[in-house]
């Protein structure tokens, strides 16, 4: 007995879900910080750095801030 098996959606379907998992692959390493096709590679730098540096600067201008408004009263 031959069962005849329509090949192209299942091709069609095959790739997507490669590719969705291809591009989460890709979006997952981005949001790390690592390049996707180099493991163990970083492109950026570590979030440890960018959080006390943002967080350096809002201390800034909180204090900055605070400073002009004493002042005014």
């Amino acid at each position: 007995m031959l069962i005849l098996v329509p090949w192209k959606p299942v091709v069609i379907v095959w790739g997507l879900l490669s590719a969705m998992i291809l591009f989460g692959f890709v979006a997952s390493s981005v949001l790390q910080g690592k390049d996707p096709f180099a493991p163990g590679a970083v492109f950026t730098q570590p979030r440890a750095a960018n959080a006390g540096a943002a967080h350096a600067g809002q201390q800034q201008t909180t204090h900055s801030h605070k400073a002009a408004r004493t002042s005014a009263r």
